[in-house]
């Protein structure tokens, strides 16, 4: 790896990921490679923008740096650590805390059974070890901060909208004080209203906090309102890297172009 950066807090290079496709007749596995050599990095409190088509790889990147799968080569690097040279299933605890992660679907990654305020306890007692009125507190400071009403915290996910849904799961995000929150797809499930609430939700978290984030999406029109930097994949490769303007002002390749002509336009306003 190259000499850590105190500006750098990810860095991932050369990174390859296969999955295993089936067996042959003879019961020896086939692969199929789905990232080929991508290489990034994102900065203490900004946040990169990973862009394409459903298949493209962007997921299984944010899957990777999460090590819930293994990856065949390159590197990743966190805060000057190497996270590639750790065995698998060996992830430690402070990196756990370090790296989180919110979903697509609220609906989905919330307990049905839990209410709201005790899936956010739930992780701040983890992670942090707290209880009785520290926990209480935390957890009420964690209601503020993403906005939502303390009594909501009586209520299971069925019971909430949305975009309280996904501000429970940035608060159990956010339970362990991590530095850099993966943000897979977390808008996408959200109407057009919402999406712009919990985009400016993430933006004055990261002010306030100098969180980084991985933003992972399809959506060019969202990813221009909050990214810094974008990569957009195609096949597993970037076609276009590099700072968000120059990205939506000067893209390079017939791919990312198409994919800016895909943004709606509405008549008498400029893209977003």
């Amino acid at each position: 790896m190259n000499a850590p950066n105190d500006d750098v807090i990810l860095r991932v290079e050369d990174l390859t990921i296969r999955y295993e496709k089936g067996r042959s007749i003879w019961g020896t596995p086939r692969y199929g490679q789905v990232v080929h050599g991508v290489s990034f990095s994102v900065k203490r409190g900004e946040t990169f923008g990973l862009v394409g088509e459903s298949g493209s790889g962007k997921s299984t990147i944010g899957k990777a740096i999460l090590r819930q799968i293994p990856v065949l080569g390159g590197t990743i690097g966190f805060d000057g650590e190497t996270v590639t040279d750790w065995p698998e299933g060996t992830t430690p605890l402070a990196y756990r805390r370090a790296v989180q992660v919110v979903f697509q679907s609220p609906r989905l990654s919330l307990n049905a059974r839990m209410l709201a305020r005790d899936t956010v306890a739930e992780a701040v007692h983890f992670h942090l070890g707290l209880q009785g009125r520290e926990l209480d507190e935390r957890v009420d400071r964690l209601f503020d901060d993403v906005g939502l009403a303390r009594h909501l915290g009586d209520r299971y996910p069925d019971e909430l909208s949305g975009g309280q849904q996904q501000r429970v799961a940035i608060a159990r995000a956010l339970a362990c004080d991590p530095r850099l929150v993966i943000c897979d797809e977390a808008v996408s499930a959200l109407d057009v209203s919402t999406q712009a609430q919990v985009i400016a939700l993430l933006r004055r978290l990261q002010e306030e906090r100098g969180l980084s984030y991985v933003f992972i999406s399809h959506d060019l029109g969202v990813v221009r309102n909050l990214c810094h930097q974008v990569g957009v994949l195609q096949h597993g490769r970037f076609t276009d890297i590099g700072l968000t303007e120059d990205i939506f002002e000067r893209p390079r390749s017939d791919y990312t172009r198409a994919l800016l002509d895909a943004i709606p336009r509405f008549p008498g306003r400029t893209a977003a």
